[in-house]
């Protein structure tokens, strides 16, 4: 039973803190799929059958770069590939936004009436973290 919680929760954190998206094609799924950081690294003949880009947010605590090869390698193996090439890791800018809060107070000093003003700025910039990799398939296979 804690196996299976395990295992649950490990499941959440793979797809609730990711966004993977696929553009290629499928194939039958496959049980292994071989990593690569290099198309030079790969020795057998191959096609590029696909793209997969995953995506999450920076603040999010739990996910790592490991968390996301896992997500990938596991589309990868959805989408019938034989392999994936990882092309790079980065943050990029997702959006920006911005803020501004007045407050008036009204303050009676004895035959006059003072206005104080206040005002808050605040800005933030969106970014989130993102792989992008190639899936593959053999040639041979």
């Amino acid at each position: 039973m804690k196996r299976l919680i395990s295992s649950v929760a490990v499941l959440f954190v793979l797809l609730g803190c990711a966004t993977i998206n696929y553009i290629g094609e499928s194939y039958p799924p496959t049980q292994h799929v071989d990593l690569y950081f290099s198309e030079e690294d790969i020795k057998t003949e191959y096609t590029v059958v696909g793209r997969i880009l995953a995506t999450a947010e920076l603040d999010e605590v739990l996910y790592s770069s490991e968390q996301f090869t896992q997500a990938i390698l596991q589309k990868a193996r959805e989408k019938g590939a034989d392999g994936v090439v990882i092309l790079g890791f980065e943050k990029v800018m997702t959006g920006t936004s911005a803020s501004r809060q007045r407050t008036e107070e009204t303050e009676e000093k004895g035959d006059k009436t003072v206005i104080h003003k206040h005002e808050r700025v605040s800005s933030s910039i969106q970014e989130k973290s993102q792989i992008e990799a190639l899936a593959i398939k053999y040639k041979s296979k």
